[in-house]
């Protein structure tokens, strides 16, 4: 009997020790890190300890749900560490899968197919939905067919070659999907800058292959060879061809990530590698290759690469050659064209075509000049002694000189005008380095852009525009050349293109402080910038012939202009009365406010002219006075820089109004 109680005890213990044993061995084993206890794992469990799944253990997903699943697990969990410890794996590898409903299950990602699109990468979108729910190209997808590990030191990321490699298999570039439904359109907005405001191409409806041509480097093919690193069964080896059983028992029953079997596709921008040109010397002979050169921005001699911006982003030569006439409906076939205004207003709008033609005029005058300078160099060195060191480098570098003004002549600086001004000045500079050193005294003459300041990359297309002179306000001229050289000013001082490309973002006020600065205004001609109001001082404006009194007495502006501590203010009847006695200020008061009552008679007689169909072209007293409202409007001064001007210009104008004018 007391034996019998010892038996049972020990008994009892035994199993309770059991249960222990087999409750902390399911324990220990349910842990992440007893998977590290295989060297086999450690570069997946390094992986893991790494990526947003760290807090989760591996035993959740690599199991489904429920019980069964996890008693099912320690079995295949036993079955690995009998492999391991018999060396199994030496013949093949580890192998895991994890099903849908590990990553759907509650509390992890049971709502993904809910959320509906999703942001995958920087201006790239996703929609879960249709990928798990919907065949994929006859396909059924799993979560781990896009999420999978073939990325080193990755667990459980999306692969973006997967994605390229379902889109494109099999698809020309004809085929392939609209690029928007996965990229937006980079559409300028205030809170988003990008390189191109494609806002014209999104309204035009134009294709984005037009511009950007193929956008996809492979073709995903199957080598046989990849086959047989996981199969030596010949008899598995003859279902090579029947893709849709592959696909099923790869991708749908087991998880087997694509780029174990296909070669890579790549989704890219084929126009930003060097192959710019779209084929077509498969037919045409390559008499191209000038015009490529000045496009990539290379090849000249000993001047800095300098793509054109094209180029860098990613456009190739059917961007402005294939031209497509019927812009309002994208025709599917074209014409190859010389590029030219036709070819850049779709995108750039309207206008553009006129700066592509002063590109074009001011190339011109600089090749005629660098020409004649390089026949002139040809004459004096026909004269040096080819043999000696010095004459062979200075026919070197002349050499050099001819090589690149010759790039910029054929190859069109239209293509890339930055680069071609760089390739014409060092070729001047080449010119007189080669005279020099052959020993020649003859000098040449200075070039018009030889000090040419580069405002900034905007010169990339705004080429010479130091030359210009603009309105920016109204009657008030701007010279950008000497604010460019003299001032030291970049583009971005005046202009921004967060909003709208070349915006003018400084104010008036800005211009003002600048310009009547206490060391600017003693004596300064204002006439440059105040052109309108100087001429109305002067009488000229329309040709009157009416200039104010003291205009004709010879007082300038600062007369009238500057106050008692010398700054430029807007006078009142108190600057009058330092010079007139005080009946003065009452004076231009009275003339201020004639002049108001004349401007806003004048004012609803042109809105009931325009009502009653009269138009500048068609009438010539609306014409005038059309003319003269302009004049005063921007003069701002209600006559106070000609009285007599403005009452007898404005008095005339609302009298012939008035006679054009329909009775009633």
């Amino acid at each position: 009997m007391q034996r019998g109680k010892k038996i049972l005890t020990w008994l009892l213990l035994g199993i309770v020790g059991l249960a222990a044993f087999t409750w902390a061995s399911i324990e220990f084993t349910s842990r992440s890190e007893f998977c590290n206890t295989c060297h086999y794992m450690e570069p997946f469990y390094l992986a893991w300890k790494n990526s947003s799944h760290s807090n989760v253990d591996c035993i959740v997903c690599h199991y489904p749900p429920g019980i069964l699943s996890t008693f099912e697990g320690k079995v295949k969990g036993l079955e690995q560490l009998f492999k391991y410890a018999t060396q199994s794996y030496r013949r093949s590898k580890p192998w895991a899968e994890i099903p849908d409903a590990s990553c759907l299950r509650e509390g992890c990602h049971e709502t993904r197919l809910l959320e509906g699109k999703v942001k995958f990468k920087e201006e790239i979108t996703f929609d879960h939905k249709p990928h798990l729910t919907e065949l994929r190209r006859g396909k059924k997808l799993r979560c781990t067919s896009c999420h999978s590990q073939i990325v080193q030191g990755e667990h459980i990321t999306v692969t973006s070659s997967t994605c390229f490699l379902c889109h494109f298999k099999g698809l020309d570039s004809e085929a392939q999907p609209s690029c928007t439904h996965c990229h937006e359109a980079p559409v300028q907005t205030p809170e988003r800058s990008v390189s191109y405001d494609h806002t014209q191409v999104v309204e035009r409806n134009i294709d984005c292959h037009k511009c950007h041509g193929k956008m996809v480097v492979g073709d995903g093919a199957v080598p046989m060879e990849n086959c047989e690193d996981c199969h030596f069964q010949r008899d598995r080896l003859a279902y090579y061809n029947d893709t849709d059983f592959i696909h099923n028992k790869h991708i749908t029953e087991h998880k087997v990530e694509c780029e174990r079997c296909h070669l890579r596709i790549q989704h890219k921008s084929v126009s930003r590698s060097h192959d710019v040109k779209p084929d077509c010397h498969s037919c045409h002979p390559d008499y191209h290759q000038a015009q490529e050169m000045l496009f990539l921005g290379t090849g000249g001699r000993d001047v800095a690469d300098t793509p054109n911006p094209m180029f860098a982003s990613g456009l190739n030569c059917q961007a402005c050659h294939v031209f497509h006439q019927n812009l309002g409906s994208f025709q599917p076939a074209g014409e190859t064209f010389t590029a030219g205004a036709a070819s850049c207003e779709p995108c750039h709008g309207a206008g553009y075509g006129g700066l592509l033609a002063a590109w074009s005029d001011s190339t011109q005058k600089r090749l005629n000049l660098v020409g004649r300078d390089i026949r002139q160099v040809e004459k004096e060195l026909a004269r040096v002694d080819s043999t000696t060191e010095s004459g062979k480098k200075a026919l070197e570098v002349l050499e050099n000189a001819r090589f690149n003004y010759q790039l910029v002549e054929y190859g069109k600086s239209v293509h890339n005008i930055t680069y071609s001004d760089k390739l014409l000045l060092a070729a001047r500079q080449d010119l007189q380095k080669a005279l020099d050193g052959a020993g020649s005294k003859y000098r040449l003459a200075a070039y018009p852009w030889s000090n040419q300041v580069v405002p900034s990359e905007c010169a990339n297309c705004h080429s010479r525009i130091e030359e210009t002179r603009v309105e920016v306000f109204e009657g008030l001229q701007f010279d950008h050349g000497r604010h460019i050289a003299q001032d030291s000013l970049t583009c971005r001082n005046c202009h921004s293109n967060m909003r709208r490309h070349g915006e003018m973002v400084m104010p008036r006020e800005t211009c003002i402080a600048c310009h009547h600065r206490e060391e600017n205004i003693g004596g300064v001609n204002c006439a440059p910038c105040h052109r309108t109001q100087e001429s109305i001082y002067a009488g000229t404006a329309l040709e009157a012939g009416l200039p104010d009194m003291m205009s004709a007495g010879g007082v300038e502006c600062s007369g009238c202009h500057l106050d008692q501590q010398g700054q430029v203010a807007r006078p009142t009847g108190k600057n009058c009365a330092t010079c007139h006695d005080e009946s003065y200020a009452a004076m231009l008061e009275e003339w201020q406010k004639s002049t108001g009552e004349l401007m806003a008679q004048l004012g609803a007689l042109l809105e009931r002219a325009r009502a009653a169909g009269l138009t500048a072209q068609s009438n010539s007293a609306m014409s005038r006075a059309v003319q003269i409202q302009k004049l005063f409007n921007t003069d701002g001064s209600r006559g106070a820089h000609n009285y007599q001007l403005a009452d007898q210009l404005l008095g005339t104008a609302v009298e012939g109004l008035r006679l054009a004018l329909p009775a009633g």
